[in-house]
């Protein structure tokens, strides 16, 4: 059966109107633009070059983050989405110009992460050049943010030229069982649900035409291969993204036809946004348990000036940008490098009576709002350690971490976990503003079954944060 993780049909937040730019457009609450031909755009993707200094942060942390993954055989494509201004640039209205800045960014970024050993999938020249551009099924909907499903097959035709050109990728792919996929499209259209953009243009509008497109199906031709025991081989190929990911946009399954493959799926809304994304795949088992081979990382242009810490976003989505490096480092690593730093679980809390702790392992029927499990280190934890364990905990997602320490403020930690009757892998650094914390306790909040297993202190790549 095929493993998908693409949120709920077609979630689109508009939370990016706030970020700063030169233009006016940006500075009302109407987040849409009303073009010629009845084109609509949105004034997010709208930038100067005062927003390079945000951009940089965010190309400076997908590097170190691929050579993360590069050192634990992991293989990084970014897929940047292009701005629609600039690849729809002749139905802008008369009165907004594509500066400067939004005509060379795209370009000037995939340069520099090139530079820096990052794969990049050449999707704003290929959209361009396509010939389906000013087709009558164009790349982008005309009344959306989004690629149309013509734009996800051109999308992923740049996905499949980046690793035709790139040895080391050719070898990942072709090493990924084959699976063969069939394209059908039907001749008769119907409207196009991609409308985002209609409900945050002005009031006095003029009523929009519907898009009308063929529905383009994609399906397996042959069932997907499986074992005597009816297991089906890990999946080698994954896909972390935007909404642009979602399945509704035909992305991952466009991906499925041009590679031939099967493949792990995962879009998030923007309120979230990627590094979040990101984030939350790793944590799941389609990770932890085994890696793919090859990680395909969708990224809109408008949000590379969005690093982990921008300041709009739901506060619960605020990412200090140096922790979430070293949260998805600790995550990638696939072995525990030991640290100096020892650890064990104390006598206290709901372990008082110790009837359910051995040694590193800890465990219980049930535990309540309160209870609470301490681990003592025998030295302040540093910078570049992390706390690798296994942990079950049944009908509770969130377990919050409290670190404290000698001259160091107390920091809690709010950690999001499966919650299902299976253990799962937890890593988390605990990075603090001081020498380090030298005991942490863990709430698991109200549980109907609790374990925390073979918990041990693992180091950093020593590299990461220079």
């Amino acid at each position: 059966m095929k493993k998908n993780y693409s949120v709920t049909f077609y979630l689109t937040c508009l939370i990016f109107s706030l970020l700063s730019t030169a233009s006016s457009y940006a500075q009302d609450s109407i987040t849409g633009i009303v073009g010629k031909n009845q084109w609509l755009f949105y004034k997010p993707e709208l930038s100067t070059n005062v927003d390079s200094a945000a951009t940089e942060t965010s190309l400076g942390l997908i590097q170190k983050f691929n050579k993360v993954l590069a050192d634990v055989g992991v293989e990084l494509v970014l897929v940047m989405v292009p701005l629609k201004m600039r690849i729809y640039a002749e139905h802008l209205p008369d009165d907004l110009k594509l500066n400067d800045y939004m005509k060379s960014n795209y370009d000037r970024m995939q340069q520099l992460l090139r530079s820096n050993k990052v794969t990049v999938a050449d999707v704003n020249t290929a959209f361009l050049n396509s010939p389906k551009r000013e087709s009558d099924t164009p790349l982008f909907f005309r009344l959306d943010t989004h690629w149309s499903p013509a734009g996800a097959m051109v999308a992923a035709e740049a996905v499949k030229s980046a690793i035709d050109r790139n040895p080391s990728l050719i070898k990942s792919l072709n090493s990924i069982p084959e699976e063969k996929y069939k394209i059908t499209i039907s001749k008769r259209k119907r409207p196009s649900k991609g409308r985002d953009l209609v409900p945050v243009v002005p009031e006095n509008s003029p009523p929009f035409e519907p898009e009308l497109l063929g529905q383009v199906n994609i399906d397996r031709i042959a069932p997907a291969k499986e074992d005597l025991l009816g297991n089906r081989e890990s999946i080698g190929l994954a896909l972390i993204g935007s909404s642009y990911s979602m399945d509704w946009t035909g992305f991952p399954d466009a991906l499925r036809y041009v590679l031939q493959r099967e493949i792990v799926s995962m879009g998030v809304p923007a309120n979230q946004g990627s590094w979040v994304g990101m984030e939350t795949y790793l944590r799941d088992d389609s990770f932890q348990i085994k890696p793919p081979k090859v990680l395909l990382w969708e990224i809109p242009e408008r949000d590379m000036r969005a690093p982990p810490d921008l300041k709009y976003r739901p506060l619960r989505y605020i990412i200090d940008n140096t922790e979430w490096l070293m949260r998805t480092s600790a995550l990638v690593q696939t072995s525990c490098k030991p640290s100096r730093i020892k650890v064990k679980i104390s006598s206290t809390g709901f372990v008082a009576n110790p009837a359910g702790m051995m040694g590193t392992t800890m465990t219980a029927t049930a535990t309540n709002e309160g209870d609470f499990i301490e681990l003592n280190f025998d030295n302040p934890v540093e910078r570049l350690d992390y706390i690798s364990a296994r942990i079950l905990s049944v009908d509770s997602k969130i377990i919050t971490i409290e670190a404290t320490g000698p001259d160091v403020s107390t920091r809690k930690f709010i950690l999001t976990v499966a919650g299902d009757d299976k253990s799962h892998n937890l890593k988390t650094p605990l990075p603090s503003n001081g020498r380090g914390f030298n005991k942490v306790r863990i709430y698991p909040g109200k549980t109907k079954g609790f374990s925390f297993e073979n918990v041990q202190v693992c180091r950093q790549p020593e590299d990461l944060l220079s």
